[in-house]
């Protein structure tokens, strides 16, 4: 009955079972790959703003945010200050460029180049929408308490967006050819704690919002689903041509 259904569909619509079709094709990137993508990222960018909005319009969002950076400043230690600022380094532009670069270039030698793009996606995606955030909401550093002085715009965290876009990336490529499920939840687990410490990094150090935090993981995860996604995609394409060489 299903399939007389499909069938009947097929013959009555075939341009809009065709559409259907290629959006949900495999073989090509404007079929199911960007079917997801424009999905995530639509969705992604809904939240970034609806988030963003209600931060800013919101009064009770801009008390929980005053009173975290306050809380934050009132239990700061200068010893533990200098572990989170020199944590958050990590994910500075010159410590991600020198990793991400070098990841390039052994992905480029080893012919992964799929791997290579995601790398590049993730750091140009991510980049693009911390400079597009910052520069369009132009909302500032809570100055007062920061435990040293950032003289860019405080929203969204860049340093949130990288931890999630980029390593998140690098914990992907770790678990990418091992799938045993005690390797997946372990680098699962680092990773996830290694998200938490940046955020907190931040809020310890007081240079950012306890939103801005927020915005830069919805962000990450956005170029991060982004970058796998088409690294995926691109493999399968690489296992098809591949199979359909071989008959």
């Amino acid at each position: 009955m299903g399939t007389k259904t499909v069938i009947g569909v097929k013959q009555k619509n075939p341009k809009t079972f065709q559409f259907i079709a290629n959006r949900i094709s495999l073989t090509r990137f404007s079929g199911l790959p960007l079917t997801i993508l424009s999905i995530a990222i639509f969705s992604n960018m809904l939240l970034l703003f609806d988030f963003t909005e209600d931060t800013i319009n919101s009064k009770e969002f801009i008390e929980i945010d005053t009173f975290i950076t306050k809380l934050f400043f009132s239990i700061r230690s200068e010893s533990l200050a200098k572990v989170f600022y020199l944590l958050s380094k990590l994910c500075d532009i010159p410590a991600v460029s020198i990793i991400g670069t070098s990841l390039s270039i052994l992905f480029l030698i080893k012919k992964k180049y799929y791997y290579a793009i995601g790398i590049i996606t993730s750091l140009l995606g991510s980049g693009l929408s911390i400079y597009l955030g910052k520069n369009i909401f132009e909302i500032d550093r809570p100055h007062e308490y920061a435990y040293y002085q950032e003289n860019y715009f405080s929203f969204p965290s860049g340093h949130a967006t990288i931890s999630v876009a980029f390593y998140g990336l690098l914990f992907y490529f770790l678990i990418r050819n091992n799938y045993s499920f005690k390797t997946w939840g372990i680098s699962a687990a680092i990773a996830f704690v290694f998200w938490i410490l940046i955020g907190i990094s931040r809020l310890y150090l007081c240079v950012h919002y306890f939103s801005d935090v927020i915005a830069g993981y919805i962000l990450g995860f956005l170029w991060l689903i982004l970058s796998i996604s088409i690294i995926e995609w691109k493999n399968f394409n690489i296992k098809h041509t591949h199979h359909q060489n071989l008959k």
